[in-house]
């Protein structure tokens, strides 16, 4: 008898760690979906010509000392190319690259920069925000 309670406490228990980790496995596939959610944001508002909007995604403390160009205006993206998918790179960050062509409207002429994109997850608010400088369009 006393074999058939350890063997049945001992079912439970191993029910009760696969369950937390089918738990912790949803928290991190909403984490992920959350940041593939933000970084398709991301890439449609710089795409689709608000390349400003960028900026709205810096972290608070970058935000607050970056000031947004003013040569933006001038500015035409003609491709956005992710070289690199996102990948985690701890629990709380990923990064991504990023190819974006453009011209200036008044030289139609072609350049493009590499964006090196580093991200953070707020475990507050549940949000995903850019921590490292936006490349500049020269």
């Amino acid at each position: 008898m006393n074999g058939t309670i350890l063997r049945i406490v001992g079912l439970l228990l191993v029910a009760t760690l696969l369950s937390g980790c089918k738990t912790l496995n949803l928290m991190q596939d909403k984490k992920e979906e959350s940041l593939q959610e933000t970084l398709k944001n991301y890439r449609s508002a710089i795409r689709w010509g608000y390349p400003g909007q960028a900026y709205n995604y810096l972290r608070k403390d970058l935000a607050e000392k970056t000031s947004i160009p003013t040569n933006l205006n001038n500015i035409s993206i003609t491709d956005y190319k992710v070289i690199q998918l996102p990948d985690l790179v701890s629990e709380t960050q990923a990064s991504q690259t990023a190819v974006i062509s453009y011209i200036f409207d008044d030289r139609q002429v072609e350049k493009s920069i590499t964006d090196r994109q580093l991200w953070e997850f707020d475990k507050e608010s549940h949000t995903w925000t850019r921590i490292n400088p936006i490349p500049e369009y020269k």
